[in-house]
């Protein structure tokens, strides 16, 4: 599910689920923060967070266990401090990361590539920010980053409608850095010239771009957990799996 590779300057985790699209579940957020620890302990110089998965980045969450939160409360704060194990220890890496987008990057997928330093979209990219569509809220670590990649209106316009959007469109609102016809190589070439840096300066710039002024109204992580509890959610989780037993796919 979550294979690292630590050898060398150039460290890289792979997402490897391909029967949900690398929609995580559990184990595999519990994996990946393993994987993050280890790329923490080694020499590496910048991470790869990409996919093995064919036309997929991350589908977000196993909509299996979220459909469980729905009757666990107490489940729910768990579940929320799992993925934050995850996604927060991206950005506190000393290290630049890069996350490599070459397919679908849906809901929790794009909180994952938001907290990666630099995101690169190759031209099969899908980006959707779906909780609107299941009736849920979205994180408020996830949801201030997304203000800061593409401001209040990008932001209110991807949660609000939760429309699919392609690279052009990611690169062109700032949700992307770079919008190419290969995300994989040109991400390899930009961790190439990260790694010949050094490390301990690109560590310094790092720690300093982190230290932008954050302060804003914090959503209250309750309403994120208490979504889940609502008949709204229920309902149009079973829209969306009848919607796919009917042979339609895309995101929840």
């Amino acid at each position: 599910m979550i294979r690292l590779d630590t050898s060398g300057p150039i460290a890289a985790i792979r997402l490897v689920r391909p029967a949900t699209r690398n929609a995580l579940d559990a184990e595999g957020w519990r994996a990946l923060a393993a994987a993050i620890r280890g790329v923490a302990a080694s020499d590496a110089r910048v991470l790869l967070l990409r996919s093995d998965a064919p036309g997929a980045f991350c589908a977000g969450s196993d909509l299996g266990e979220l459909a469980g939160l729905a009757d666990d409360a107490r489940a729910r704060p768990p579940f929320r401090k799992m993925m934050r194990d995850a996604i927060d220890a991206l950005p506190r890496l000393e290290i630049p990361t890069i996350a490599v987008i070459d397919g679908d990057c849906f809901g929790a997928g794009v909180a994952l590539a938001l907290g990666c330093d630099l995101r690169v979209a190759g031209e099969r990219a899908r980006i959707a920010v779906t909780p609107a569509k299941l009736g849920i809220s979205y994180p408020r670590e996830d949801v201030e980053r997304l203000v800061d990649a593409v401001g209040h209106g990008q932001a209110a316009r991807l949660l609000f409608a939760a429309e699919t959007i392609d690279s052009t469109e990611a690169a062109r609102i700032g949700l992307v850095q770079l919008a190419c016809a290969s995300a994989e190589a040109r991400a390899v070439e930009i961790a190439g010239r990260i790694a010949e840096n050094s490390k301990a300066s690109v560590a310094t710039l790092k720690a300093l771009i982190a230290g932008v002024d954050r302060a804003r109204h914090e959503l209250h992580d309750q309403s994120f957990d208490d979504s889940f509890g609502g008949s709204e959610f229920r309902d149009r989780l079973a829209a969306f799996y009848s919607r796919r037993k009917g042979g339609k796919s895309g995101p929840p």
